[in-house]
């Protein structure tokens, strides 16, 4: 039995007057309550309550482990409250995990519209290249990109993560615009260290799955940085479309090769429990997915 079911039931009897009052209130059984305050006297080895057919009176200890019991009953009481208002209303302090590149690109500026909406909540987002562990680390949610392993965590799928070739007009006008998969091989490509491939570009075709060195000039676990590089007109980058959709419409950067691509990933949003779901995890991810769209808004006009 847990003690604080005694502490409580020993509180409402008082508080009622009767064992019959205070099972109404507790929603419990009148032997439930009864026999709740009679183990609570055994462990304590002292009576509580002096009982007659008439009426229930304390004894002198009873009324002194009331004064102390009522006060945290009462505040546990608030506690509950506390905890069900969390799980209504978005408010406290959401912790979040985002990829070092998708998250300001992309996360961070769908906060301020979040914040204004849920004026009770801040938000403490940390920025990490690696898959955290939630409950270790102590956050509410994470960001995460790419094929989840098993693990008790709850995944909604955001949107795919489409990857991309693309380079600089500077770099084309100069080195030539590659129209097969094998003419890669005779351009500066970019190795990026975070994905599976690392150093060998997967391409998938039309025509079949194409392999290709990326053993150029530059390696690198971010896309930012790749990115970056190839507006500067150093080489080819396979990048992920949320990396670099501003600049393919604007032209800075070149898509080559359409329809030859590594097959599509996918972001989600991941947290330890679905059964109970804060509102503040709830309306965020909520948040982030509407803001997205059903077609991603990095996608449209590509």
């Amino acid at each position: 039995m847990d003690p604080l079911d005694g502490v409580a039931a020993f509180v409402r009897v008082v508080e009622a007057g009767s064992f019959s009052a205070a099972a109404r209130r507790l929603h419990i059984s009148k032997s439930a309550t009864s026999a709740h305050v009679q183990r609570l006297e055994e462990r304590l080895g002292v009576r509580l309550l002096q009982r007659t057919t008439r009426r229930l009176s304390l004894t002198q200890a009873g009324a002194t482990y009331y004064r102390h019991c009522a006060r945290i009953v009462e505040q546990a009481e608030f506690a509950e409250q506390a905890a069900h208002a969390l799980q209504r209303e978005p408010r406290g302090i959401l912790s979040i995990s985002a990829p070092d590149t998708f998250g300001p690109m992309h996360v961070a500026p769908a906060i301020p519209e979040f914040l204004a909406r849920f004026p009770e909540l801040a938000i403490d987002i940390s920025l990490s290249p690696r898959h955290v562990d939630l409950v270790q680390e102590g956050h509410d949610l994470a960001i995460r990109i790419g094929t989840l392993k098993d693990s008790p965590l709850v995944a909604r799928r955001l949107a795919p993560s489409r990857f991309v070739l693309c380079a600089a007009p500077a770099y084309l006008k100069k080195r030539g615009v590659p129209r097969a998969p094998d003419d890669l091989l005779r351009h500066v490509c970019f190795g990026m260290s975070l994905m599976p491939w690392g150093d060998e570009w997967h391409l998938v075709s039309a025509k079949g799955e194409h392999r290709i060195a990326a053993r150029g000039l530059l390696r690198s676990n971010s896309a930012d940085i790749l990115r970056i590089a190839a507006l500067q007109g150093l080489g080819i980058a396979l990048l992920p479309s949320w990396a670099v959709g501003d600049e393919l419409r604007s032209g800075t950067l070149t898509r080559i090769l359409p329809g030859c691509e590594p097959p599509a990933s996918t972001i989600y949003a991941v947290y330890p429990s679905n059964r109970l779901m804060s509102a503040k995890v709830r309306a965020f991810v909520d948040h982030l997915a509407r803001r997205i769209g059903r077609v991603p808004y990095w996608e449209k006009g590509l």
